[in-house]
């Protein structure tokens, strides 16, 4: 006997641990211009400094507008929260 689950038309179910929840939609947006300026003015440094940071930043982002269900797509989405969450505690909320 199979331990697979089978299905009604007798066809094979993957199992997953991964709940599946229809997704936000977001827009499209840059942090770059908005960081720049902060860091800028705010730290009194030049944002050139961070330029590879604010791309890596903006394409994670960008990754995780665009992504599909499967857990190399969480993996993403756990990275820009982490980077996220490092920003909230360098910038103000409302940068």
């Amino acid at each position: 006997m199979n331990s697979s689950p089978i299905n009604n038309n007798n066809k094979k179910v993957i199992e997953s641990n991964m709940l599946s929840n229809k997704t936000k939609q977001t827009e499209r947006l840059t942090w770059t211009p908005h960081l720049r300026k902060y860091i800028s003015n705010g730290y009194a440094e030049h944002p050139d400094l961070y330029t590879d940071d604010f791309r890596v930043l903006d394409e994670l982002r960008n990754d995780c507008i665009y992504m599909e269900a499967s857990e190399k797509a969480l993996n993403r989405l756990i990275k820009y929260y982490a980077q996220l969450a490092f920003i909230g505690s360098k910038f103000p909320i409302d940068v």
